[in-house]
């Protein structure tokens, strides 16, 4: 009997994913027949390649970008899948866009890579918090365009307005407001130490942990709502004593910043909704680096601009891979391009993880180690 035969799909134009550096990876090469096989072709031409052609006896598919990228759904492969296929396995956590329950059907496992990316979504999360509260990423901005004079870049310190064409905060205009002792504001918006804060985290799992972990570490207060309440074993494994609330709705108006690190379902789209911005404290801050579809984007843009949200900083959004324009330019929103996982330590953990579920399921016969459906 041959090695078992895993489809590694690419793009037809660059392979960037593949990940030969890594030797665990050459190894695993060595032990499986890896197909590589462009997906950009027709949909009729993939589902002859699984009925009849060089893939019909397929026992893994080692998913990449490349099929994520297809012009249509993956699901629509799955029923021409052959028998012998057994896991798809995910480099990545998100698995929302795969239909795990029509897999389970066929007999098919879906894995992904657990919690390989826990602590670096953490950091960001961290850094777009300090941005709420601090505003470093604007900043940063008038230091450079400043080139490096620290007056001008703090000039607007104190100031109450914005401009009503390019929302660019304003210089006071009354001296008074200069009084840093009394005025740390911009654009009207208070700028605040998370320390002594609360900070209600929606998802405390293994993201939502590591995330409350570095909140805890500056001073701030943990609360959180999930599903189900964290047991008394995961409790104790704890630095901090987290307050659970059984409700997203009854967590928001106890918070000072909510950070979301939920996963895309139909329970978690539209959380912040023309319906629930209204539980908010006023100036309260949010951060997201879940899935953009958590939040209404446009109850969110409009919270901020009557000062019912001081500040937000969001790794994802509604309509990627492109945002709403409005959030560019604007002072009080922190924003990155889904950067939360991108490290190299990530990428080299995901794709041994990677392999470590595909093994599981095709040399020790078991589920795969962070089976998903």
């Amino acid at each position: 009997m041959g090695a078992p035969k895993v489809l590694y799909p690419v793009a037809s134009l660059s392979n960037e994913e593949y990940p030969d550096h890594i030797p665990e990876f050459r190894q695993f090469e060595k032990d499986f027949n890896v197909v590589y096989k462009s997906f950009d072709q027709p949909f009729e031409d993939i589902k002859e390649l699984f009925r009849t052609g060089d893939l019909n006896d397929v026992e893994a598919i080692w998913l990449t970008g490349a099929v994520i990228r297809l012009q249509y759904p993956f699901n629509d492969l799955i029923d021409y899948f052959p028998e012998t296929l057994r896991v798809i396995a995910l480099p990545w956590v998100g698995h929302d866009r795969i239909d795990g329950a029509q897999l389970r059907s066929r007999g098919i496992h879906l894995v992904n890579i657990g919690d390989a990316p826990s602590k670096d979504v953490a950091d960001i999360a961290l850094q777009l918090t300090l941005g709420t509260f601090r505003y470093t990423h604007f900043f940063e901005r008038k230091l450079r365009e400043s080139n490096g004079s620290i007056a001008k870049a703090r000039e607007v310190i104190g100031g109450t307005d914005v401009d009503t064409k390019t929302r660019e905060p304003l210089p006071p205009t009354d001296p008074k407001r200069k009084n840093y002792t009394k005025y740390v504001t911009v654009g009207g918006k208070a700028l605040n130490s998370p320390a002594g804060k609360v900070a209600g985290i929606v998802g405390l799992g293994s993201i939502g942990k590591e995330i409350a972990i570095r909140l805890w570490a500056i001073g701030m207060e943990i609360s959180y709502t999930k599903r189900t309440p964290l047991k008394d074993g995961e409790l104790s494994g704890l630095p901090y004593k987290p307050t659970y609330f059984n409700s997203f709705e009854e967590l928001i108006p106890h918070v000072d910043l909510l950070v979301l690190a939920v996963p895309h379902s139909s329970e978690t789209t539209h959380l912040i909704n023309k319906d629930t911005i209204k539980l908010f404290k006023r100036g309260a801050r949010v951060v997201n680096i879940g899935r953009g579809s958590a939040i209404d984007e446009d109850v969110l843009l409009k919270a901020l601009d009557d000062g019912t949200i001081n500040s937000a900083g969001l790794d994802v959004f509604q309509n990627e891979p492109n945002i709403d324009p409005r959030f560019v330019n604007r002072h009080d929103v922190t924003i990155l391009p889904h950067l939360g996982s991108f490290t190299e330590d990530n990428f080299r953990n995901s794709t041994l993880r990677t392999i470590e579920n595909i093994r599981d399921v095709l040399v020790n016969g078991g589920q795969g180690i962070h089976l998903v459906n």
